[in-house]
Parts: structure tokens; C-alpha cells; sequence
């Protein structure tokens, strides 16, 4: 189950077919990216991440089992998704739209993207995102298939292929988990707080969410992307959009960082009434929480030899900060900061992440104590990530560039199921945070034949 050796195989291909995806790349890069949104400033790859299959499957089949083994780590502590929000703190993540009655059951693991990291050819899962909130499937499954064009143009189709669609695969899932019948009225809200960049404006997010509409259209489902207040309650507590009853919501955001509307409570009406299925509801975003990394190193003991070298391996050593303060106590923690990092549990997109190294003593024990009385924060020991030498394109200049960056791999899985793969590049003169809001340029990674 643990692997080794993942690395961007560009460096294995033919001098002369690299020097023609480039030139490609570099003369298309119009009509690769004007219309994905997700990144800021000028630089974009000119072209994708190359995975072997033996890496590609590793990552997959890694990914599914440290899930299991996550809600594993829950059930140990709590019987139902009430009990498990309780433990990581209610008050700290208000979420209306649990099922606090429902059991920690496999169905769950419906949705995931992981985190990954490369340090010297071995993957380390930094955070392992299992929700339905999951961002950049289309950027993801677009940026494949317009690669894989130039590729195979220049001379590589035999030996490269895209994976599988992450959004049919999402879709695919939707009406399996779901069970929802032909033609049944899926509404997809677009949102404020958390959109990609570039998708701040209702009408862009509702334009760039059509094709994921057709997609859900060629799996038997009415998908429709709306406003929040697009949506109401009747009566009886059933969802409507217009005229018609909504059978399901793909929840793309977070309910408690959104601003209130009639829309949203009209969604948590519908939702607490058992009228509308959530893909996902709340439930899942729980097992995100990075609290439950630190569980899954503090059950060491209670794992078989497997799945405890398996965590080793591939989950940085994560600890809960009010562990680590009772055991090391401050003073030690800003002695040895440089190996840290410190993590709001419940956190996502890079918001609250201090890195200690870097920092002067001073500011990091102020950032360890104020988080500390929040609470909900994690330590994780600091990575020291592979980076890889890519080439860049300046978007409105051309201009070539290579530049050894940070990388971080996001394989979708979808029904425990891999689909594509999101890539995030740092980018020249980029934050060490790879994260769209801070300028990491989001990419994609196609998969070369083993044989």
C-alpha cells in the first residue's frame, strides 16, 4: 500500500517532443486558460504534470484507505455525526446542515480530494479533504483534455492519456449515492465566501457552472445552477426553484461562512424538514477537520503494523496544540518552530496556516497562544517538499520562464473511485502557501503508460 518514487516524469520524455509541447503550450496559451478561472497574476505552466500509472494508481489506492482509516479514527471516539461534531467542537463550526442522528458509516466517503505533498519520491498527505465542497473538478478535467490535445499533436498520444473525468465521475456519484430518478431537479447555488478567484460575481460562477449543468444533464439529472435567493421553501418544507421541487443540492460551499439569506434558510428549512438531499451534507466536512490526523497518530498503538507504517509514511506527525503545549509546553515549541506547522482544525484554503520557519520567536509564540485560547488548532511536522523545475508562460507577454516551485497534487476520488487530478503550482516569485487566493496557479496531470 505505500509507495515511493512519485515524481513529474516530463524529464523521461523525448527531448524533442518536450521542446514541441512547449512551443505548444507557449502559442495556445489563450485557448488553454482565458476561461479557467482559479488563478491570479500572469504566469500559468506551460505545460501539465506527468504521472506514471504506477504513481497515479499508488496515489488512488493510498488516498482510499487512509479514508477508511480516518472514519475508523472517528467511530472510535463518537457513534453518530452529532457526537463527532461535539467532540470537535460545535461551537467553534456551527453546521445546520449535519444529519446529527446519522451513524459514521462508509457512505461518507463519497467525496474526497487529499492534499499530497512529494517529499523525496514519497507522498505525504497533508490534508485529506472528504466533503461534497470539493473545488476544481472542471478546471481539472478542462485542462487535461486541452493538454492531452497538444500532447498528442506533438507527438506523445500513444503513451499519455487524460483519467477519468472527475465531473462525470462527481455526477455519476451524485445520482448512484443519491438514488435520485431520471429528471430529477438538481440545483447547484452559487456562493460568495470561498468561490475560486474569478468567480466573485453571481453571473460568472452561474456561467462557468453551465457545463457542469450539461454534465449532470448527460447523466438523466436536471441540473441547474441559481442564485441562493433563486431558491425557496413551501409549505410542506420542500425545496422549490421557480416553480418546481428540488430533489437534491450539490453543496459546493460551507453553510456557516456564508452571508444569511432567505435562500439559505429556505435551504435549511428543506434540509431539516428531510424534503431535499445534500450532496454532501455537513457530515462529511467533520472527517476533513485536521484534528482527526492527530487522532490517527495518537491510536498508533491500536493499528495493525500496516496501517500504523502506512500513517508514518505518508501523514506528516500531526498533533493537537493543547497536546502540545501540556507536553512540550511553549517555551520548547518556539525553540523548535522551524519544524511546524500550525493549522486551524477546521480550517481550509490556507486561511490561518503559520509556518514556523521564517518566523522570529516573538510573532510565533503570540500566534501558539492566541490560537490556543480559539482552540481547534493543530501542529504538523513542516514537509520538506520536492519541487520540480517548470516552465512557465507569461499570459499576456509571452515570455518563458523556468522556475523551480512547489507542487501539490489533489486526485479526485468520487465513489471511492480516481478521476483527475488537480494540480496547484507555485509560481515565480509565489507564496510558499499553494493556494489559489495567494497565487498559486491552479494545473492538471496526465498519466504516461507504463509499458
Amino acid at each position: 500500500m505505500a509507495i515511493d518514487g512519485v515524481r513529474d516524469a516530463w524529464p523521461t520524455i523525448d527531448a524533442e517532443i518536450r521542446k514541441r509541447v512547449l512551443a505548444n503550450g507557449v502559442r495556445e496559451r489563450s485557448s488553454l486558460y482565458d476561461d479557467v478561472p482559479g488563478s491570479t497574476g500572469p504566469w500559468r505552466p506551460a505545460r501539465p504534470l506527468i504521472l506514471d500509472e504506477t504513481a497515479y494508481g499508488g496515489l488512488a489506492a493510498t488516498s482510499e484507505r487512509l479514508m477508511l482509516l480516518i472514519l475508523e479514527a472517528c467511530r472510535r471516539r463518537a457513534r453518530s455525526v452529532g457526537d463527532l461534531h461535539r467532540i470537535l467542537g460545535a461551537d467553534l463550526h456551527p453546521a445546520p446542515l449535519l444529519r446529527p442522528e446519522a451513524l459514521l458509516a462508509e457512505d461518507l466517503l463519497v467525496s474526497a480530494r487529499p492534499d499530497i505533498l512529494i517529499e523525496r519520491g514519497v507522498p505525504r498527505f497533508v490534508e485529506i479533504n472528504i466533503d461534497g465542497s470539493l473545488g476544481g473538478t472542471w478546471q481539472a478535467d478542462t485542462l487535461a483534455e486541452r493538454h492531452l490535445e497538444i500532447v498528442a499533436r506533438a507527438g506523445l498520444g500513444d503513451r499519455v492519456s487524460a483519467p477519468a473525468s472527475a465531473v462525470d465521475a462527481r455526477f455519476a456519484e451524485i445520482r448512484r449515492s443519491l438514488g435520485l430518478r431520471d429528471g430529477a431537479i438538481v440545483a447547484i447555488p452559487v456562493f460568495s465566501v470561498g468561490a475560486a478567484p474569478g468567480l466573485d460575481a453571481d453571473d460568472a460562477f452561474l456561467d462557468f457552472l453551465q457545463p457542469m449543468c450539461e454534465a449532470g444533464r448527460r447523466h438523466g439529472l436536471d441540473t441547474r445552477a441559481c442564485r441562493f435567493d433563486d431558491l425557496t421553501v413551501d409549505s410542506t418544507g420542500r425545496l422549490q426553484l421557480g416553480d418546481d421541487t428540488v430533489a437534491a443540492v450539490l453543496r459546493l460551499f460551507l453553510c456557516h461562512d456564508q452571508p444569511k439569506s432567505s435562500g439559505l434558510d429556505a435551504l435549511i428549512t428543506a434540509h431539516q424538514a428531510r424534503s431535499v438531499q445534500l450532496h454532501t451534507p455537513e457530515d462529511t466536512w467533520l472527517l476533513t477537520d485536521k484534528t482527526v490526523l492527530a487522532w490517527l497518530w495518537s491510536d498508533m498503538d491500536l493499528l495493525d503494523v500496516a496501517d500504523a507504517e502506512l500513517i508514518r509514511r505518508h501523514i506528516p506527525r500531526t498533533v493537537l496544540l493543547s497536546d502540545a503545549i501540556d507536553d512540550r509546553g511553549i517555551d520548547a515549541l518556539v525553540e523548535e518552530r522551524a519544524k511546524w506547522v500550525l493549522k486551524p482544525g477546521g480550517g481550509y484554503g490556507g486561511d490561518g496556516v503559520t509556518l514556523g520557519v521564517g518566523s522570529e520567536p516573538g510573532p510565533w509564540r503570540a500566534e501558539l497562544l492566541g490560537a490556543s485560547e480559539q482552540g481547534g488548532f493543530v501542529l504538523q511536522e513542516i514537509v520538506e517538499a520536492d519541487e520540480l523545475a517548470m516552465e512557465f508562460v507569461h499570459l499576456e507577454t509571452a515570455e518563458q520562464c523556468t522556475a523551480t516551485v512547489p507542487f501539490v497534487l489533489g486526485p479526485f476520488l468520487f465513489g471511492r473511485t480516481p478521476s483527475s487530478v488537480l494540480v496547484r503550482h507555485g509560481v515565480p516569485g509565489g507564496s510558499a502557501i499553494l493556494n489559489a487566493h495567494r497565487g498559486a496557479s491552479m494545473s492538471t496531470a496526465l498519466v504516461l503508460s507504463d509499458a
